[in-house]
């Protein structure tokens, strides 16, 4: 991702759909609204709710700790005034996790190493962990190619938590990691195949996603 480009995937979106993504972001976001009352603010959004099936209340607390409610839908205007804090969020998953710092880093070749490690968390009878159709160019998508297979450790260690699972595990012994639109896991022979698109975001909770596939698949 070019740390000066990021705003051209960003998304046209709502005021509202704005005030519920910098609420649900889980770190203090600074934004501006304006409503149609003329007011004008700024602050951190610290709640949201629905006060019945048509309206939602903010509430907001300014830089000089005012704390401020109004109902979402007379907001006019809202500027997100670090944006870099919600690059997923104003993306809509386009950029697929935040700006890494600058001391974040994990070259390939560090990846190949991390991943040679990680395949025993995966059994000993797995022989292959097949990453070639992956782009490892981008920072991002390595980041996010390390963190599908810290989810499938995950989902490996629940299903295999009974004979059962533990039995119907060991038939995988090749495991294919695979660029895709969409999420999308099958079996064929002794080949277990993952696509998934690791230049996106990764859908949240993915190790529980991958244990319920699992689940139907092996």
């Amino acid at each position: 991702m070019e740390k000066t480009a990021y705003y051209k995937a960003f998304v046209a979106q709502t005021p509202e759909d704005i005030v519920q993504s910098v609420f649900k972001n889980g770190e203090d976001v600074l934004v501006a609204v304006s409503l149609n009352n003329g007011a004008y603010l700024e602050g951190v959004i610290i709640d949201v709710k629905q006060e019945d099936n048509h309206h939602k209340m903010v509430c907001m607390l300014s830089q000089d700790e005012q704390i401020s409610f109004f109902p979402a839908h007379a907001i006019t205007l809202i500027t997100v005034k670090q944006p870099k804090k919600m690059l997923v969020e104003l993306s809509k998953g386009n950029i697929s996790r935040p700006m890494p710092t600058n001391d974040e880093n994990l070259s390939v070749l560090q990846l190949k190493r991390w991943l040679h490690t990680e395949k025993v968390q995966l059994g000993n009878q797995i022989k292959e962990l097949k990453i070639d159709t992956i782009p490892l160019d981008a920072l991002n998508n390595r980041l996010n190619l390390q963190d599908v297979i810290k989810a499938l450790v995950i989902a490996k260690g629940e299903i295999t938590k009974d004979g059962l699972g533990e039995e119907a595990w060991q038939g995988v012994e090749t495991i294919v990691i695979k660029q895709a639109d969409r999420l999308f896991l099958q079996i064929e022979g002794k080949a277990l195949t993952i696509s998934i698109a690791v230049d996106k975001a990764l859908p949240k909770s993915l190790s529980k996603i991958l244990e319920e596939k699992l689940l139907e698949i092996v």
